[in-house]
C-alpha cells in the first residue's frame, strides 16, 4: 500500500531545532510499517511551502495520509489534511498523536476531511487499520481508533499497550523514502521508554501512553547507539524519554555496556529529582551523560502541589547538589503563570534558582493542554471554554494573562543566567570530581571548555591532548584537539586529530567538512575536493559541501553518480 506519514509544525516551530523535527513515534510507525512491506514515505513539512506540499501530494498520490498532530500544530495539521483531500478525494487521512488522541471527537465532528483518528500508541493499530479503511470494511472491530459510522462519532475499546518495546523495529534502519528529514538532525534523539511515573496536572502523557512505564532493554538502546554512530557518524545524543533514570537497574546495565563496549559517545536526558542518586550520576557520568535537565517547575511547596509535581524542594536541593559533585551540567524547565502565583512565590523560585545554581534552563508559562487534568478541572469549574483547542490561532492556551507572567518570565531568565554565571566549576571542583568519579572523560571535556573560555589554549590543548592519549579509540578527545587546534590556526595538527577521528568514525560528517576547510587553507585543492567529496557522499544534499566544491572552480563537483 501507497503511504505518506507526515509532520508539519506551526510556522514558528519550522525555525526551532527541536520543533522542526519529525516526532520520534512518526519514525517508529514508519519502521513498522515498512517491515510489513507497505511503500512509505515519510516527510518533514515543516517550512516547506503549500506550493511545494501540493506538488509532493500530486507525486507521491497516497492511498492514505497519516499525521501527527500536537497542539502546537493542529491547524496545520488540518489544513494538510483538507489539501489531500482536495487533491484526491479518495485518500484516506489519519491522524493520530496527542491532540488527536485527547480531542478526537471534537476533531472529527469538524475535520469532514479526516477519516479516521488512531488513539495513543499507534504503531499496531494503524498497521491493522489500514486494508479495512482503504477497502471500506468495518473498522469497529479495531481497538484504538475514532471514526465517523452513519453519522454518529464512534470511539472502540481502548487497545492495551505494546508490551515488548524491544520487538519494534530500529527507525533509523528505514529511512531510504524520506522527504525534507536530515538523519543526522533527526537520530540525534532517542526514546527508550514509554510513560512516566508522575502524573503532573500539566502534563497529558500518562493519558496518552498509560499509567504503567515500558522500558526498552539496556542491549536494544546500546545496539541502536551503535549502529547510529557506525552508519551516520553520530557521536552525541539526546535520551527524551519523560524519565530516563526511572529505572535505575536499567540506567547502571545501560552505563556498563557503553563503557566495557567502548561505544565512545556523549549524551543529555531528562530525569525527575525523585529518579536519581549520586552511585547512578557516577556512573551516568562515566558512560558520556554530559547534562541533565530536571522538571523543578516552581521552587514554591503549594505551586508545585497545586502541580501535581509530587516532589519537594529538599528533594531537590538535594538532587541539584548530587549532580553538581558528580560534575555533570545541569539544566532545569521552570514554569511561570500558575494560579495562586505572586511575588512571594517568585521569591521562592529565584531562591531555589540560585541555591541550585543550575548551568542553564528554560522558562515556560503555563498553558492548557487537552488530555491535563489542568484543562478538565478548568473547564468542569466553567473557567475556560472546553472547545477552546477549535480555535485556530496560537500555539498554545496561557492559563493566565496578567502582567506578572511576563514579569516572572523575564525575572526568572535572569535569575538562571545569574545561576549559570555563579555555577560554573572551577578548578577545585573539577579536582574534586576527578576524586569523587575517577576518570571520565566528560570531566576533562567540561574542563577544557572551561580553560577555552578562560582563553587558556595551551593548557587546554594538553588536557585534549591527555584524552587523546588515555583513550586513544574515543572520538571526542580527537573532536575537541582538531577543533581547538584548528581555530587557532595549527592546521598540520587539526588535520591529523580530524583525519584519527574520520579513521574512528567514518562517517562523521563534520570531520569529513573540516577536513575540506583546511585543505582549503593550506592550498591543498586536491585534499580539499576529496574531503568535500567524501562528505557528499555521507550526504548528497550537504549545503556545506556542495559550497566548498563550488568554491574550488570548474571541474568540481560530487562523485560521478551522486545527485545533489
Amino acid at each position: 500500500m501507497n503511504i505518506l506519514l507526515a509532520y508539519r509544525s506551526h510556522p514558528e516551530g519550522a525555525r526551532d531545532p527541536f520543533t522542526s523535527l519529525l516526532p520520534v513515534g512518526l519514525l517508529y510507525l514508519n519502521a513498522v510499517l515498512a517491515n510489513l512491506g507497505h511503500r512509505v514515505t515519510l516527510a518533514n513539512l515543516s517550512g516547506v511551502p503549500w506550493k511545494r506540499v501540493r506538488t509532493l501530494l500530486k507525486e507521491l498520490r497516497p492511498q492514505v495520509l497519516g499525521i501527527s498532530q500536537f497542539t502546537h500544530n493542529r491547524a496545520d495539521s488540518l489544513e494538510l489534511a483538507r489539501v489531500a483531500k482536495e487533491l484526491d478525494a479518495g485518500c484516506r487521512v489519519v491522524l493520530g498523536g496527542p491532540h488527536a488522541t485527547h480531542t478526537c471527537k471534537e476533531t472529527l465532528a469538524g475535520a469532514p476531511f479526516v477519516d479516521a483518528i488512531v488513539l495513543g500508541e499507534g504503531e499496531e493499530t494503524f498497521a491493522e487499520l489500514l486494508k479495512p479503511l482503504v477497502s471500506g470494511g468495518d473498522l469497529s472491530g479495531i481497538a484504538g481508533i475514532a471514526y465517523r459510522s452513519r453519522g454518529k462519532i464512534v470511539a472502540t475499546a481502548h487497545r492495551l499497550p505494546i508490551p515488548k518495546l524491544d520487538l519494534l523495529p530500529m527507525p533509523a534502519r528505514h529511512l531510504e523514502r524520506s522527504f525534507n528529514v536530515d538523519p543526522r538532525r533527526q537520530l540525534e534523539f532517542v526514546i527508550t521508554s514509554r510513560g512516566c511515573p508522575a502524573s503532573c496536572h500539566f502534563c497529558s502523557s500518562p493519558l496518552f501512553w498509560g499509567r504503567s512505564l515500558r522500558f526498552r532493554s539496556p542491549r536494544a538502546i546500546v545496539d541502536e547507539i551503535r549502529y547510529l554512530r557506525e552508519r551516520y557518524g553520530l557521536v552525541y545524543f539526546s535520551f527524551r524519554d519523560d524519565t530516563f533514570t526511572a529505572n535505575r537497574e536499567r540506567v547502571l546495565e545501560f552505563c556498563r555496556l557503553l563503557g566495557e563496549e567502548r561505544v565512545g559517545i556523549f549524551w543529555n536526558c531528562q530525569s525527575r529529582v525523585n529518579a536519581v542518586d549520586e552511585e547512578m550520576l557516577i556512573a551516568m557520568k562515566r558512560a558520556g551523560c554530559e547534562c541533565i535537565q530536571f522538571g523543578v517547575e516552581s521552587g514554591s511547596p503549594e505551586l508545585l502541589k497545586a502541580l501535581g509535581k509530587r516532589i519537594t524542594v529538599p528533594q531537590v536541593e538535594k538532587a541539584a547538589a548530587a549532580v553538581r559533585r558528580v560534575g555533570i551540567n545541569l539544566s532545569v524547565y521552570l514554569i511561570t503563570g500558575i494560579e495562586g502565583e505572586g511575588e512571594p512565590q517568585l521569591k521562592e523560585t529565584l531562591a531555589l534558582v540560585e541555591k541550585m545554581r543550575a548551568h542553564d534552563g528554560q522558562v515556560s508559562p503555563l498553558v492548557y493542554y487537552p488530555g491535563t487534568r489542568l484543562f478538565a478541572d478548568a473547564a468542569g469549574r466553567g473557567e475556560v471554554d472546553a472547545s477552546l483547542f477549535a480555535r485556530a490561532d496560537g500555539e498554545g492556551f496561557l492559563v493566565r494573562h496578567d502582567p506578572f507572567v511576563e514579569k516572572a518570565r523575564k525575572s526568572l531568565l535572569a535569575g538562571l543566567r545569574r545561576a549559570g554565571e555563579r555555577g560554573r566549576y572551577t578548578r577545585e571542583d573539577f579536582q574534586r570530581q576527578r576524586a569523587l568519579v575517577g576518570y571520565a572523560p566528560v570531566t576533562e571535556m567540561l574542563w577544557g571548555e572551561t580553560l577555552e573560555g578562560e582563553e587558556a589554549y595551551e593548557e587546554a590543548l594538553k588536557v585534549y591532548r591527555e584524552m587523546m592519549r588515555r583513550e586513544p579509540d574515543h572520538p571526542w578527545g580527537h573532536l575537541l584537539y582538531a577543533g581547538l587546534a584548528a581555530r587557532l590556526g595549527m592546521v598540520g595538527q587539526a588535520k591529523k586529530a580530524y583525519l584519527e577521528l574520520a579513521r574512528l568514525v567514518p562517517q562523521h560528517l563534520p570531520a569529513w567538512l573540516a577536513l575540506g576547510e583546511l585543505a582549503l587553507m593550506s592550498g591543498d585543492r586536491a585534499g580539499a575536493r576529496s574531503s568535500y567529496e567524501k562528505a557528499l557522499e555521507l550526504d548528497p544534499a550537504d549545503a556545506a559541501a556542495q559550497e566548498g566544491l563550488a568554491a574550488l572552480g570548474p571541474g568540481s563537483g560530487p562523485p560521478r553518480g551522486r545527485r545533489t
